[in-house]
């Protein structure tokens, strides 16, 4: 029999491995697909549409994981992400690229959705939010290594860091049917297919738990749409050599730079927070007030961000918006596992996956229209959803509060 430890470094291992190959072709596909004659429109549907396919699928997958278990749909949507990886390599046309990125978010719908069932078929309540931060801390370090893994790769050619991941995704699935073991007994006659919809949450208890976190990727995909843009207007920094202030002086950075640098200290500062701060937080103050906390920092940092005069400030804003989303998405995560019955943990998971999915989709839209009309406005109005968010769920928390003690 192998350990609980062992299964859930499976699941964190898996959760690690989504994210390096989702950002392993942020640094290569925009040049990859640019060789088959695509556009920039045509790079934002091919970017756009795995998030719709997550958003459309990533439900259903969840609620196939709570009728035939959470191993055979994990297991799928690894094999499935490697698949997707192999026909990026071998693409020679457009249109291949976008059955690559579609397969590879239908059938990848399932990890995560199941990957969060899974824990909690096997974990407490108490220990929930913090298991799945650790899950969370897994998803950034894959962030942070996936372009330094990219770039290296790309030497060799630009379609070798496809085959990578698609080698590595199907070693990963060997290793996973091996050594992972069901979380749940199923049987598959008396579980039957239930109707998803992902606006009935919006009709339940939990509707502001689902709304928050399509606000936390809303925020996240918002900032991250514009920020090259705000280096440039705000501080003259292009993809060439130019002076920015740094602590006084002057130091010459390219915007490339800046971003790669930026984004990786955000990703170190994020797996820093749900690998270890989360914990500790929650034990001081629950999740709900956790909630509350990170969506203020987050709506605070980003008026910080519009205030900074040079490099080191807006980093370290920059980092506090990644402190705060980071305390929100594994609270939220854990406060609608503890309030679904076991029968229907995947399914709930897939809803939330998909609200993730809108944020995404929603985000950089928003951002680029709000820049347009000024560079300083998208942070504004990110700024503003944040604190309304953060106050929205510290009245529902004093409500029940007082609810809770008549």
């Amino acid at each position: 029999m192998v350990s609980e430890r062992v299964q859930l470094a499976i699941l964190i291992a898996g959760m690690f491995f989504l994210s390096l190959g989702f950002s392993v072709i942020m640094p290569v596909l925009p040049y990859y697909s640019q060789s088959m004659g695509a556009s920039a429109f045509d790079l934002g549907l091919l970017m756009a549409s795995y998030s719709v396919m997550q958003l459309i699928f990533t439900p259903f997958l969840g609620e196939l994981s709570d009728r035939v278990g959470r191993k055979p749909v994990f297991l799928i949507g690894l094999f499935g992400y490697g698949v997707s990886f192999l026909i990026y390599g071998f693409a020679t046309q457009l249109w291949m690229l976008f059955a690559a990125r579609m397969i590879g978010g239908i059938l990848s719908g399932g990890i995560y959705p199941a990957s969060l069932a899974y824990i909690a078929d096997i974990t407490s309540h108490k220990e929930r939010g913090r298991i799945m931060g650790m899950l969370g801390a897994s998803s950034g370090l894959g962030m942070i290594f996936g372009p330094a893994l990219s770039g290296g790769l790309s030497i060799w050619g630009l379609t070798v860091p496809f085959f990578t991941i698609a080698a590595a995704s199907f070693g990963f699935v060997v290793l996973g049917y091996l050594l992972l073991e069901e979380s749940r007994s199923v049987d598959v006659h008396r579980i039957r297919p239930g109707k998803v919809s992902i606006l009935a949450p919006l009709r339940s208890r939990l509707w502001i738990l689902f709304l928050l976190a399509l606000l936390v990727t809303l925020l996240m995909s918002g900032f991250q749409s514009v920020f090259a843009y705000y280096l440039m207007g705000r501080f003259g920094v292009m993809d060439t050599p130019s002076a920015m202030p740094v602590l006084g002086t002057t130091m010459m950075v390219t915007g490339p730079t800046i971003m790669a640098i930026m984004f990786t200290v955000m990703g170190i500062t994020g797996v820093i927070c749900q690998g270890i701060l989360l914990g500790m937080t929650i034990e001081m103050i629950g999740e709900r007030h956790t909630v509350i906390t990170g969506m203020f920092i987050a709506a605070a940092s980003f008026f910080l961000i519009l205030a900074a005069t040079e490099l080191v400030s807006l980093m370290m804003f920059s980092c506090t918006l990644a402190l705060g989303t980071g305390l929100v998405t594994p609270c939220l995560n854990s406060l609608v596992s503890k309030r679904t019955d076991e029968e229907h943990q995947g399914a709930a998971m897939g809803v939330i996956g998909s609200y993730n999915s809108v944020g995404r989709i929603a985000g950089p839209p928003l951002g680029g229209l709000s820049f347009d009309v000024h560079m300083g406005l998208p942070f504004t109005i990110l700024g503003l959803l944040a604190g309304m968010g953060g106050m929205v769920a510290m009245a529902i928390a004093l409500r029940l509060r007082k609810q809770e003690r008549r």
